[in-house]
């Protein structure tokens, strides 16, 4: 009975508390939210002005979605399973203060395509997947010694930008763009 008691005190707590989270929204670059523990993710988005009173085929995704690295099937053309939020959940409820960051955006899965030695890899991840990741699942898709995968980055296919890992593939696509292609490289570093 007491963990029960400690559980209802501390989803209290975390009601009452001011919780600072990240909202990545289609267009605009990431913004520093605050608000209270009790109030809803729909409000808060709404506040900002991110989503209509109707979220209109928005998905609302939070944390970091790393479930692809979990898998040991060598299935091509995967998706990842992980679900959009219940916006009309409160901030302590979902654990904002835990997970920091709200993606919003158009696309349920953004379809990623690397390249690299002349064959291609496919998956279907969601926007709140960051560059790392993919990066990660990219170098264990292809055969690339272990000892050196780690030289080996996602670029832009068709450019010469790589994208810093930390950045979330929602925030790389625009417009009604559900999907983007990377050539993995070995990354150049700068000789001084």
């Amino acid at each position: 009975m007491s963990t029960t008691l400690e559980t209802d005190t501390d989803r209290g707590a975390a009601e009452q508390r001011e919780i600072e989270h990240f909202v990545h929204a289609p267009g605009s670059k990431p913004q520093v939210v605050l608000g209270m523990g009790s109030d809803t993710l729909r409000d808060a988005l709404l506040r900002l002005k991110v989503i209509a009173d109707q979220p209109g085929g928005l998905h609302v995704f939070i944390g970091e979605c790393v479930e692809v690295l979990d898998k040991v099937d060598d299935v091509d053309d995967g998706s990842d399973l992980h679900e959009p939020v219940d916006i009309d959940l409160t901030l302590a409820v979902l654990e904002i203060h835990r997970h920091r960051h709200v993606h919003v955006h158009h696309c349920r899965h953004i379809a990623v395509a690397v390249h690299f030695g002349g064959k291609s890899k496919r998956h279907r991840f969601v926007p709140n997947t960051t560059v790392g990741v993919v990066t990660e699942w990219a170098r264990r898709k292809f055969p690339i010694d272990p000892a050196i995968a780690g030289e080996y980055v996602l670029q832009l296919a068709g450019s010469s930008v790589q994208p810093r890992s930390d950045e979330h593939l929602g925030d790389l696509v625009h417009g009604d763009v559900c999907g983007i292609e990377f050539d993995l490289v070995k990354e150049l570093t700068p000789k001084g």
